[in-house]
């Protein structure tokens, strides 16, 4: 008998073969063999392969659309960090590379500031071409705030692309004191805070207020303390209780953060608050004691009822 050859299993195969082909710069070739590697393994040692070789095409869309696939993964480390933050750049998704950056808690803070310099450089170049561009995002801001929605992910990833730090925040202070539409607004704050923004911003709070906002004193929506303590309340005390209650008041809370930020009604009388949504549930179900108790409510029954309205009028 004939001496038996034992083969790599096809999987190896093509990495080994993806591999010889970049060592010898066949960078399209390498794509195909990675391709099909990486559909019968979506792991991230061949999603780090495959996206490098699309990178060397200059396929810079796909190399980011395949990167996604491991965001979580990509931020464990410095290294892998600057490799999917370099993938962003070369997209011209600066905001979100400075975003990755500045939220990193895997980067020392000279590391941060060294990142933070090579986006700036890329940054300033930018921000001397293609002002038609801005004009456009301008535009958009303008469109959405009339329509007075939620804007869809899709358009909000096209927005971002290819706005400097130093764009946004110039569109941000011209834009956010005449912005009406309250599903736009707490996200445009929130990616002020996300960016670290230093300034102080003025805009309308869901209740028509004009308020000067400091970004630096106000924290991220999911940081809030008072909607921390409610959202611990319903999840533990309450849901210990009655579940279907503690759904309902976590689902209220949520959609009147999600409105209201960075004006969040229940920071104070945060007590209270929690007692409203555990009475408004009880008043839903027939309760007629919580019907009565909730007149001592009249204040904050009256600013939900001012928030409903807002959503409710697009969903």
């Amino acid at each position: 008998m004939g001496e038996k050859i034992d083969f790599p299993d096809e999987l190896k195969r093509h990495i080994r073969l993806a591999k010889k082909a970049i060592e010898e710069k066949e960078y399209l070739v390498s794509i195909r063999y990675l391709q099909k590697a990486y559909e019968m393994d979506m792991s991230f040692e061949i999603n780090q392969l495959y996206t490098e070789a699309l990178l060397k095409c200059e396929d810079f869309e796909s190399a980011l659309q395949i990167a996604q696939d491991f965001i979580i993964e990509y931020q464990q480390t410095t290294l892998t960090l600057t490799k999917y933050v370099r993938i962003l750049l070369l997209n011209q998704h600066f905001l979100k590379a400075r975003k990755l950056i500045l939220q990193s808690v895997f980067l020392t803070n000279e590391q941060t500031k060294t990142f933070i310099q090579q986006v700036n450089q890329l940054e300033a170049a930018v921000d001397l071409l293609d002002p038609e561009n801005i004009q456009q995002k301008r535009q958009w801001l303008n469109s959405w705030d009339e329509k007075g929605a939620p804007v869809i992910t899709a358009d909000w990833e096209a927005f971002q692309r290819q706005v400097t730090y130093r764009q946004f925040i110039a569109m941000m202070q011209d834009f956010l004191p005449k912005s009406k539409n309250d599903f736009l607004r707490p996200r445009l704050i929130e990616e002020l805070v996300l960016l670290k923004c230093d300034k102080t911003i003025t805009c309308s709070s869901w209740d028509g207020k004009a308020t000067a906002v400091n970004l630096m004193e106000i924290t991220l929506p999911e940081k809030v303390a008072s909607y921390q303590e409610l959202k611990k309340y319903f999840e533990t005390e309450v849901a210990a209780q009655d579940s279907q209650m503690a759904e309902f008041c976590l689902n209220e809370l949520n959609a009147q953060l999600a409105i209201t930020y960075p004006f969040v009604p229940f920071v104070s009388d945060t007590k209270k608050w929690g007692e409203s949504y555990i009475l408004e549930y009880q008043a839903m179900m027939g309760s007629k004691r919580a019907k009565i108790i909730l007149q001592n409510f009249a204040d904050i029954t009256e600013q939900k009822a001012q928030i409903r309205q807002i959503y409710q009028k697009n969903f």
